[in-house]
């Protein structure tokens, strides 16, 4: 950043009441969630998007809180464990694919960003984090971007090794312009859905029958359990087998 922009700037931070103006551009945007936690993993910020998930009916029940109060333990280790990796390593965390469960108990798709917050002496005092709530287009949408032969087949051959490439030809796309319009519909790069129709139809899978986890990891399109088992706990939280015992 030029030195006079970077001046303009921090003359204009100076002056603002409160530096946390993100509380007020978030508070009316029910599909993404944002918090922002200190070093301590306390929560200090966060906006009704966030507490309506999690069935509270304030903020106030959120602020002061780690994530090990107020999500279930599978939940908050994943959580905890990104929060480590952006306080001692200072690295945002981004396009982050998560399978959580709503308030309602149905399935929900976010992408997370975790970035971290820098004090004066140019530690790590907290971080800023949004999770965006992945909403299913309409049909008009997938007909309208040219996406619908693609997504079916994903939907009908995910066991299958399906390419970007292929899919792409399918439909009559270069893989560039296919990925642009899978992000601008979906929010997320091709090979993100394949995992993620993966990953659901898994989740389906161990709750609604009880076929080995070997034969599920198979049928969902992996080589082997030991890539399945990591995928879907870097994506859940929790390996296929603690998954199953808690949600069956």
């Amino acid at each position: 950043m030029p030195s006079a922009a970077k001046t303009i700037r921090q003359q204009f931070i100076s002056q603002l009441a409160t530096p946390i103006v993100a509380e007020q551009l978030f508070e009316q945007v029910p599909d993404i969630v944002f918090c922002i936690k200190n070093n301590q993993g306390q929560y200090i910020s966060a906006n009704p998007a966030f507490a309506e998930r999690l069935g509270l009916s304030s903020i106030d029940e959120i602020l002061g809180k780690t994530a090990a109060d107020i999500f279930p333990p599978h939940l908050a280790v994943t959580y905890l464990a990104q929060d480590k990796q952006v306080f001692e390593q200072g690295r945002e965390i981004n396009d982050r694919l998560e399978l959580v469960f709503n308030r309602d108990g149905t399935l929900g798709w976010y992408l997370a960003r975790k970035i971290p917050m820098m004090g004066k002496k140019g530690n790590v005092i907290g971080l800023a984090s949004i999770s965006r709530d992945l909403l299913t287009p309409g049909d008009a949408d997938l007909r309208f971007t040219g996406l619908a032969k693609v997504i079916d087949k994903i939907h009908h051959d995910f066991a299958d090794e399906l390419k970007p490439a292929g899919l792409a030809k399918l439909a009559e796309l270069s893989q560039t312009q296919l990925e642009r319009r899978m992000r601008k519909v979906f929010k997320v790069s091709t090979s993100q859905f394949i995992r993620k129709t993966r990953i659901e139809a898994a989740a389906h899978m161990l709750t609604d029958s009880d076929k080995a986890i070997i034969n599920i990891a198979m049928d969902c399109g992996y080589g082997d359990q030991s890539a399945f088992t990591r995928q879907f706990k870097t994506t859940v939280g929790m390996t296929p087998g603690n998954y199953r015992a808690a949600y069956r």
